[in-house]
This record gives C-alpha cells, structure tokens and sequence, in this order.
C-alpha cells in the first residue's frame, strides 16, 4: 500500500476539522431551540424512512415585510409548497454556502407554483432594502424567492416555532449563531422534511421530497439554457454574489496564470484545469485564508455548459470588477428570464425602439421568431 500524500492528510484533516466544528455549532443550537418537542436538528439526522414523507409540525404564525416591502405572513403562502432557510445579509461564515446551495435549488426545482422563504435573524440590519440587493446580488431573477424582514419578537417566536435557535455569538466576525438547515413545507403549513444545506445527499432527498409533494416539477421559468453562455452561467449560478466580495471568496479577475497559494501549505497554477476542479470540487484546492463554504457545480452543469464556464473565468481581466450584479447594468432575458450583464458584446435585438438582452443564441433566435409571446406579460 502506498502511503498517503501529506497534501492529502492536511485535506483530510482540514475537511474532518470543519465537519466537527458544523457539528458542535448544530449541537449546541439544537439544545438551545426552545420549541415544543424535539428540536429541528433531530429530525435532520435521523435515519430516513421509505414511504411517504411524515408530518413533523406546524409552521408557526408570523407576519414579517418581504424585500420588496410587502407584509407576508404565513396565510400567504397556504396552497403553496415552499422551502425555507434562515440567514442574514452580512454573514461571512455559513449562509454564502445556505444561499448558494438555495439557488441551485432554485435552479432544479422549476416548478412556478414553489417557494423559497428566507428568514433574516439580523432585524437590526436586515431591511427590505438590504434583503432586495442581497436578492438581486445572488439571483436576480427569481420571482419566487421571498425574504423576510423580522423583528425581534417576530423572530423569537418563529424561530422558536421552528424548533431552532437564533442567539448572537460575541463573535464580531460571525455575531449570530443560527441553524443552517432547509425546511420543506406542505401547502397546508405543515413541515415535512428538514435538510442539512451542507450535505449533498440531503439536498437530493430534498429535490426529490419537493418534487413529490409538487406532483412532478414542471419547466418554468428561470431555466439555465443548455447554451447559455459562460458570463451567464456566472451570473446564474451567482457565482458574483461571493466572488465580488474578497471577505467571502478569492476574486477571480486575472486569476488565469497565477500562482495560487493553497490552505495547508504549497501553491498551484491557476490554470483551466484547477478552475474546473474547482468549481466541481471546490474543497479539493482551497486558496489560503478561505473558508471551504462553495458547494460543487458538478451536478448542475453539462460538460459543455463547464468547459464554456471556466473559459469565461479564465478571461476575467485582472483590473476592473468581475462585472456582478452590483457593478454592472443588468437586464432579464425575455425568453428564459435568467439575468445577463448588458454590454457591447452581449447577444441582443432592437425591437420596437427596445434593446433585448440574452443569455444564448438559442434564447434570441426563439424571440425573433416571435417577439410578441416573450413581450405580452
């Protein structure tokens, strides 16, 4: 037997030491959650039955404004199947991972009649305002997302009434210790399954448990088109949401070429090869100083839609910004409604005195065929 490579002990050791810490945190919170009976961790980890999903308990009342300043309460979302998560906008440490495993989520779920539902645990920040660019910074175009703004009492009790804790940390760099779970609910209020956001195998029984409780997920809006380009890929799967921000992830502008220097010691080229590997397995190869919170890619990309997607990182100029959402004019792509950056080079039409973006040669041949069915609604 060959021994093993010191590179991949420290990997080894690294990911078995973020693995403990998760656990402590989800132990320590899942003791403090002071609803009625087990706490929302117990039913996360607990060995998973066949059959049809059970009833585990009713979501709790609440009323909270959403990010565009509208009250939402839990009436509004009755007949509705919908998936819930707690984080808040200025988190550096656990919810970059929940929200970006939320958009995948959006991205396999195309259902137009589901829901997600964030619940900010930071009243004192998170505004309306502050949730609407959070939302357009990570995907923009998804209708159905709805993130609420709470109050403190307001959120005591939900989170209370969701078997969770919400407490604050000491900790100026991570001041709020909350769960990190997915929560699947029924259209009658009932949750009915509850997730790790940080395990893969739980995401796919959460697809497949939302699927079934939808009766079969239908094409809808805000499909990544198989052609889509490799800057709309980015902005789809908000890649920018992280990497525009050096405090979440390293920015990747210039990055092609250089010599990275790797969490555990030693250094690797920047080149296509270890852009891919990181995107499909991004805690391989991790650049010092950052947390391991991207999740893999390789599920949701063709090879094709891959191959175009680090061709576009590898052209990400060194100077200048990485062209998110918050940097750059955005517009929506009539045909699938996924966001695009609207620039000289990007794919788009004149029509009836208008500029129409789009995110592949696919989507604007559809719209020349008939402006009209993109442009009724």
């Amino acid at each position: 037997m060959k021994p093993a490579r010191p590179h991949l002990v420290l990997i080894s050791l690294a990911i078995a030491l973020v693995l403990a810490v998760s656990a402590t945190v989800l132990l320590f919170l899942a003791s403090r959650a002071s609803g009625p009976g087990p706490s929302a961790e117990s039913y996360a980890y607990r060995p998973q039955a066949s059959g049809e999903l059970p009833t585990l308990w009713k979501v709790p009342e609440f009323t909270f404004r959403d990010q565009t300043g509208a009250a939402r309460s839990r009436a509004d979302l009755e007949g509705h199947v919908w998936i819930a998560d707690f984080i808040f906008t200025t988190c550096t440490t656990v919810c970059p991972m929940i929200s970006a495993q939320m958009v995948l989520l959006q991205h396999r779920l195309k259902d137009a009649e589901l829901r997600f539902v964030s619940f900010s645990v930071d009243p004192d920040h998170d505004t309306p305002q502050a949730l609407a660019e959070y939302a357009r910074t990570w995907n923009r175009a998804e209708t159905r997302w709805i993130l609420l703004s709470t109050d403190p009492k307001g959120l005591a009790a939900t989170a209370a009434g969701m078997r969770v804790a919400v407490e604050p940390s000491g900790d100026e760099k991570d001041p709020i210790l909350h769960t990190r779970l997915f929560f699947l609910v029924d259209p009658r209020g009932n949750v009915r399954g509850v997730y790790d956001s940080g395990d893969e195998d739980a995401l796919v029984r959460l697809t497949q448990d939302a699927r079934s409780l939808l009766g079969g997920a239908s094409e809808s809006r805000g499909e990544v088109a198989p052609d889509a380009t490799g800057e709309a890929l980015f902005m789809a799967l908000g890649c920018a949401a992280c990497h525009d921000d050096a405090k979440l992830a390293p920015p990747l502008g210039g990055l092609a070429g250089r010599s990275v220097m790797l969490e555990g010691g030693g250094s690797v080229t920047a080149d296509g090869g270890y852009i891919e590997e990181s995107i499909v397995a991004p805690g391989s190869k991790r650049v010092a100083g950052y947390l391991n919170l991207m999740p893999s890619y390789a599920r949701e990309l063709s090879p094709a839609q891959l191959q175009r997607l680090v061709k576009y990182v590898e052209r990400l100029p060194a100077t200048g910004t990485l062209g998110g959402p918050t940097h750059a004019t955005m517009a929506i792509d009539p045909v699938c409604h996924m966001q695009v950056r609207a620039t000289d080079t990007t794919l788009h039409v004149e029509h009836a005195g208008h500029t129409y973006y789009f995110c592949a040669d696919g989507c604007r041949e559809r719209f020349l065929q008939d402006p009209a069915k993109y442009l009724e609604k």
